[in-house]
């Protein structure tokens, strides 16, 4: 019997060392990047490129507008295959300018993805370099619906913010 006591406490005395010594940590990234400076240079890109892609489009209605004024315009003095072939020139304008929107939504998006990505992983990194020095077995992302926190579990975020040199 006192071997198997001792074979048991043997087992658990780690387990419960090591649950001890555990730490956890949780980190609001949104907010952290939020504060880069990257960020303006981010909202500036974007805001640009959106306006760039917005005249692009504009353009095209434009185009459309004009089209479907002389259409209506001629119209009565058009015979019917050659109304029918102006509405299909009108219909194939409006395809590309549905074309044009869905490959610029595309683009956007990829362009966003492609100017966040290196602010992610900066935070990331810090969020990382922040878990190394103290010690985190785990540190979470914080900012969603926490049904239950610990007083054990560290909220980290200032941690980062000071890791990435951003004061507040």
């Amino acid at each position: 019997m006192k071997k198997i006591a001792f074979i048991l406490a043997a087992l658990v005395l780690p387990i419960a060392i090591m649950a001890q010594d555990m730490k956890f940590g949780s980190v609001n990234a949104e907010e952290i990047m939020m504060l880069l400076p990257e960020v303006s240079e981010y909202e500036k890109t974007m805001t640009k490129y959106g306006e760039e892609n917005k005249k692009y489009l504009q353009g095209l209605q434009d185009e459309i507008k004009i089209a479907y004024e002389k259409y209506q315009k001629e119209k009565p003095n058009m015979t019917d295959a050659i109304a029918k072939m102006e509405e299909e020139k009108l219909a194939e304008m409006q395809q590309r300018v549905q074309t044009a929107y869905e490959t610029i939504q595309a683009s956007f998006q990829q362009k966003q993805q492609e100017l966040i990505k290196p602010m992610r992983e900066k935070v990331q990194n810090a969020i990382t370099a922040v878990g190394k020095k103290n010690n985190f077995m785990f540190i979470f992302q914080t900012g969603g619906e926490v049904l239950y926190k610990s007083d054990k579990v560290i909220d980290v975020t200032a941690m980062v913010k000071k890791e990435l040199g951003i004061l507040q």
